[in-house]
């Protein structure tokens, strides 16, 4: 099939894109309005506070709709242009989140923050490489199924797969386990959050440490506390995630050492070592000096003060690119390659995240108090 450029590429992206757009209408205008007065089981509101549905998870599922039962499993043609741009809204939206904090909050939190997620992420790298070698997991699947656990899913099993040379079977295999488990934690979490008391801030700093895909860590934060505000689930959780994304190249740079000195010598002499200074050019996530570069224009006031229509308009504008991006993240769940992530990465991936998840939870309610001050 011959590329589309110019204007046919744009209007190529308009099917798709006007399913997004229109799905997040009909979910924020009309079924969420009317879940918070319908009357279940004789309680006004029953579907919002007992099974905590907002536009958030309901964009999400009504994705998993389409790709599993509308269209059959697979996005057509038609629209697959348009849910393509799926991945630029999300990271639109974490760049505009930094218009919800200043440089001075995050020095109060960015310490506590680099020092959890350091431990985690480097210790289940290095929990998965132990256990892969020790169920007899093929090299390349042992380093695409670290960096996914330990840092974000996705892009950290992409990022990793040069460099232990992995097939792109075994990626697709990582990233299968890592969203199936993530989509369990997704729903379950809100749930736990609740029933443990757990403060906005404790519940973004477990969803940011514990659960392992940046989308999934999005969509928790905002099916727990669906406001965009500082000192919101939402502020917290993509504070941890940040710092979480900006250790990838480490990430990388470490499992792609590991996989080099394991193999034999000839293959090592052929160069597939990397320079951090390499890895950090290669893989280093652009969107998050944007995240930062709005952190300071807040810091310097040129968006407004708090509460000023500025930076309403900012965050009512986020809420919707991050709907839209949610509705397209949920059309790439596709529950057939769910089921193919079997055998050995299934049980290395549930043993590492399930691990991470829990432990994540039991540190954060003994060391991290419910006031942030932030």
């Amino acid at each position: 099939m011959e590329e589309k450029t110019g204007v046919a590429k744009y209007l190529g992206i308009m099917p798709g894109l006007a399913i997004m757009i229109g799905t997040l209408f009909l979910l924020r205008t009309y079924v969420e309005p009317w879940m918070k007065d319908a009357v279940v089981f004789g309680q006004k509101g029953w579907l919002v506070q007992v099974l905590s549905l907002n536009y958030i998870l309901l964009s999400i599922i009504a994705g998993i709709i389409y790709r599993n039962v509308i269209f059959g499993g697979r996005i057509p043609d038609w629209a697959e242009a348009g849910f393509r741009t799926t991945r630029l809204f999300i990271k639109s939206g974490v760049i505009m989140l930094g218009c919800l904090y200043t440089l001075q909050k995050l020095a109060k939190v960015g310490g506590i923050a680099i020092a959890l997620i350091s431990l985690f992420v480097f210790g289940t790298v290095l929990f998965v490489i132990w256990y892969g070698k020790r169920i007899g997991m093929d090299r390349s699947m042992v380093g695409v199924m670290a960096a996914a656990t330990g840092v974000c899913g996705v892009s950290a099993a992409v990022a990793t797969s040069p460099g232990v040379k992995a097939k792109p079977s075994e990626v697709a295999l990582a990233i299968a386990t890592i969203l199936g488990f993530g989509i369990m934690t997704m729903f379950i979490s809100p749930f736990i959050g609740k029933a443990l008391s757990m403060s906005d801030y404790q519940f973004g700093a477990w969803v940011g440490t514990g659960i392992l895909n940046s989308g999934q860590v999005l969509a928790t934060c905002l099916a727990f506390n669906p406001t965009f505000a500082p000192g919101t689930a939402v502020a917290y959780g993509e504070i941890w995630n940040v710092v979480r994304v900006i250790s990838i190249p480490f990430v990388v740079f470490i499992i792609t050492t590991w996989a080099c000195k394991s193999e034999a010598a000839e293959s090592c002499a052929t160069g597939t070592q990397m320079s951090l200074a390499k890895v950090f050019k290669d893989r280093f996530p652009v969107f998050v000096l944007g995240f930062f570069g709005m952190t300071a224009l807040s810091s310097l006031g040129w968006l407004g003060a708090e509460g000023s229509n500025t930076l309403h308009l900012l965050r009512d504008v986020m809420s919707w690119i991050f709907g839209i991006g949610l509705v397209g993240q949920g059309a790439y769940i596709d529950f057939r390659e769910l089921k193919t992530a079997g055998g050995k990465p299934l049980k290395v991936g549930l043993v590492a995240g399930t691990l991470k998840y829990v432990v994540a939870l039991i540190v954060i309610m003994l060391f991290v108090s419910k006031d942030a001050n932030f």
